[in-house]
């Protein structure tokens, strides 16, 4: 099959278009949301707020501009139609894709990665916390962590913070094998509920086969990627859970659903079908602030290739060590990210504070950029 040749800036463009970053803004309304949702697949979740919102509610607020935070908890906790659960890392992900996610809902014990086979050993020690959690939360439900008791024989051994935190560790391994969901919150707290009934009646919920779920996690993976090597498919969206990947792209191929491509003369990639007429689409630009975490800088190698944008998430770097800032929000300007602003949400005062501006070479402030952070400042400020 005949590759698609295409430059640098179409990538770039084409990777910003997938991900909603151009052209006229959805309404933002739940069926804007929803419809960023299916674009998108994926909005990763992280609890730091220094910003004045976790990246969660960021990542649909640049897309659609300000809006009403508690749209998106509707969608979440009473219509059902995200649910929180593993993509390319702890999301939010569509409930009609739960075929999909459903495949790796499945008890460690049946797996053999060096990980789970320790989970495995670990929840076996501790049948009977296991045990309690789910009868608790099935006779009590919703519950967040600490409405249960923590009766583990063998602690959970790490070097980090959870260390010992045995009630959340059992919570967020009963969460990976689909035993239980988040179903709301208290505060910073999770509820947690059986997943049995907390899923919609809708939802869908026929085993696929192997290839058919490959086939479909991989077309929705470069969907939204818009331009992807197959790498980069397999960073994005299920992470590391792409069953017969090279096979998925070459049936995606012979029903032309993908192209393949090659990137200022590099081959290996390979093109979405909503964008084989790209070059006929009119390019609207914008200029907007990006979660740390958003989609479009997720894979930091691609960020790198189609942007010469070198980024990287420095909350744990020492604050001397810093190249950036502490909660950066990139920003993109058209096809290009220019710079990046380092912020911390004043809550007292209710206003945005940009603590460090850093521009690329040959960019920097400008009337468009001083506008996103000042619609910025408007969103956070008002929820």
């Amino acid at each position: 099959m005949e590759s698609v040749n295409l430059s640098l800036r179409d990538a770039r463009r084409i990777a910003i278009r997938a991900q909603r970053l151009a052209g006229p803004r959805p309404p933002a309304t739940a069926e804007g949301l929803m419809e960023i949702a299916r674009s998108i697949r994926v909005i990763q979740i992280d609890s730091i707020a220094v910003a004045g919102a976790p990246t969660q509610y960021l990542v649909p607020f640049s897309r659609l501009g300000p809006y009403d935070r508690a749209i998106l908890d509707r969608l979440v906790f009473v219509d059902r139609r995200l649910f929180h659960y593993l993509a390319h890392a702890a999301s939010l992900v569509l409930t009609e894709d739960f075929q999909i996610f459903a495949a790796t809902m499945r008890p460690y014990s049946q797996r053999t990665d060096k990980w789970a086979i320790r989970a495995a050993e670990w929840m076996e020690a501790n049948a009977h916390l296991r045990q309690q959690v789910l009868d608790a939360i099935r006779q009590r439900g919703p519950l967040r962590s600490r409405d249960l008791e923590d009766t583990a024989t063998e602690h959970w051994q790490s070097t980090g913070w959870t260390a010992g935190r045995n009630v959340n560790q059992m919570l967020e391994r009963l969460w990976v094998e689909g035993e239980i969901t988040v179903v709301g919150r208290d505060g910073n707290q999770r509820l947690w509920d059986l997943a049995s009934r907390w899923f919609p009646a809708w939802t869908p919920r026929e085993k696929l086969s192997e290839k058919a779920r490959s086939d479909r996690a991989v077309e929705l993976s470069l969907k939204a990627l818009g331009v992807a090597t197959e790498r980069q498919i397999y960073q994005h969206f299920t992470r590391w859970a792409y069953e017969d990947l090279k096979g998925s792209l070459r049936r995606l191929e012979d029903r032309r659903e993908v192209l393949p491509a090659t990137v200022a003369g590099h081959r290996g990639f390979y093109l979405h079908r909503d964008h084989f007429e790209h070059q006929a689409a009119p390019w609207r630009g914008r200029t907007l602030l990006l979660s740390p975490f958003d989609n479009l800088i997720a894979d930091r190698a691609r960020t790198k290739m189609l942007f010469d944008f070198d980024f990287g998430i420095e909350i744990y770097v020492p604050a001397e060590k810093r190249k950036r800032g502490y909660y950066v929000l990139p920003i993109l300007s058209g096809d290009r990210l220019i710079g990046s602003a380092d912020v911390r949400f004043d809550r007292s005062a209710r206003r945005l504070v940009v603590q460090k501006l850093v521009f690329e070479e040959g960019s920097g402030m400008t009337p468009a950029v001083q506008r996103a952070i000042d619609e910025f400042e408007t969103f956070v400020s008002a929820n």
